[in-house]
């Protein structure tokens, strides 16, 4: 009986999980659609966990953005650099609600 219990729970996790993968995006169309420069690197930086202070954090990705002049780009580039935990967090915007890096930062 417990078995099957954590087995379900297990199974709700995973399609949860998979579900949060499939979902829309929470950035707005015209930030998905800008292209990519040619030389964009994407900033080398150690991935966000949440343990240390996010102002701190955002300011680094910022500082290394500086040569970005596009906004739409910084939107798109900051997810990578979050660990997982966050990533899973962000998942849970709304979809298409981010229309700014300045609205995505709050």
């Amino acid at each position: 009986m417990m078995g099957r219990k954590i087995e379900e729970a297990m199974f709700k996790k995973s399609s949860k999980q998979q579900s949060m993968v499939l979902e829309e995006n929470p950035f707005i169309l015209e930030v998905m659609d800008v292209p990519l420069p040619r030389d964009f690197e994407q900033p080398k930086m150690e991935k966000y966990d949440g343990s240390s202070d996010p102002v701190d954090h955002l300011r680094t990705f910022v500082d290394l953005m500086r040569r970005v002049i596009l906004e739409a780009i910084m939107c798109w580039a900051f997810p990578p650099i979050l660990r997982r935990e966050l990533r899973d967090w962000m998942a849970t915007f709304f979809p298409k609600s981010i229309c700014t890096f300045d609205n995505f930062s709050k």
